[in-house]
């Protein structure tokens, strides 16, 4: 198998360095069972997938998908749980008798649809913790298997183009992410900003549909976009830069969220307006928090 894999590298790249990962290859995987044989391949071609795209550790990119790694997670795990508290809100208060529910609701494209967000919100807070070879491959199965069954589902876990779109483009930068950038990316304290990240975009969506914030009834999927946006004028702040990667990567970890924003606030100007008005102001934040970012730690 490793012959195939090879063939996946660059010409030069395989050149240099195809006999080493060939003899690496085979002294892990002897006496190995099929499964860790398989584990180590797919590894191999992923590396392969990557150099080949030119996004290997050193590449420009790599520091583009580093910032954004963790922020990816972030997204992953606040969009499926997105989904899982609107399904338990609706659980809740349904008259209907909770098996008789729950048979309905875990039977069919809705089972894979709530079982999908549970595996990429779970994968991704594992990998948040920096077990990123059990958390990644969880997030992107769940990831994918979402957008899979949203296809199929109609309306009823977003629009069945839009959405599968957001959660493949997402599951790609976290896979094109090189290993080992991403525990340095969560170990760089960015970890914790993509768990507030978490918890900002989730516990008000909770409240909302709890009924405890008597004052908003309806919710546009605004509100997740505008913590990206502020996330990306924070991190501007603390980099002291002029926001352009920052706004640049909270862009790219986006889709998840901003579908959800897209598809419920389409056709509502209001909400509309708002988002891009959020989106705006963040481009004209973003450069004054760097600029106060910088004459801060000037001045100290």
């Amino acid at each position: 198998m490793i012959e195939y894999v090879l063939r996946l590298y660059p010409a030069a790249y395989r050149r240099a360095h195809g006999g080493e990962i060939a003899a690496t290859y085979r002294e892990l995987t002897l006496g190995e069972p099929l499964g860790s044989r398989l584990r180590e391949g797919a590894g191999l071609a992923a590396h392969a997938t990557r150099m080949r795209l030119g996004l290997g550790p050193a590449a420009p990119a790599a520091r583009v998908l580093a910032l954004a790694y963790p922020f990816a997670l972030a997204a992953t795990a606040a969009a499926c749980g997105l989904h899982l508290v609107r399904w338990y809100a609706a659980l809740v208060s349904s008259p209907t008798p909770l098996p008789v529910q729950l048979r309905v609701d875990l039977d069919g494209v809705w089972g894979v649809l709530l079982v999908s967000s549970l595996i990429g919100c779970v994968g991704a807070v594992v990998a948040l913790t920096g077990r990123w070879r059990a958390g990644v491959p969880l997030a992107v199965a769940g990831l994918i298997s979402f957008a899979a069954a949203a296809v199929v589902s109609g309306p009823a876990f977003g629009d069945p183009v839009v959405t599968p779109v957001a959660f493949v483009l997402t599951a790609a930068v976290l896979l094109a992410c090189p290993p080992d950038r991403r525990l340095e990316a969560t170990e760089a304290g960015r970890a914790g900003t993509a768990g507030a990240v978490i918890a900002l975009v989730v516990v008000p969506r909770a409240a909302v549909d709890a009924h405890a914030v008597p004052w908003v009834s309806t919710d546009h999927g605004c509100w997740p976009v505008l913590v990206l946006a502020a996330t990306g004028v924070a991190l501007t702040w603390r980099s002291g830069s002029r926001g352009g990667l920052e706004l640049g990567v909270m862009a790219l970890v986006s889709p998840p969220l901003l579908s959800g924003a897209c598809v419920t606030a389409w056709g509502g100007t209001t909400a509309v307006l708002w988002l891009a008005g959020t989106l705006a102001t963040a481009a004209v934040i973003a450069p004054l928090a760097g600029r106060l970012g910088r004459t801060g730690r000037g001045a100290v």
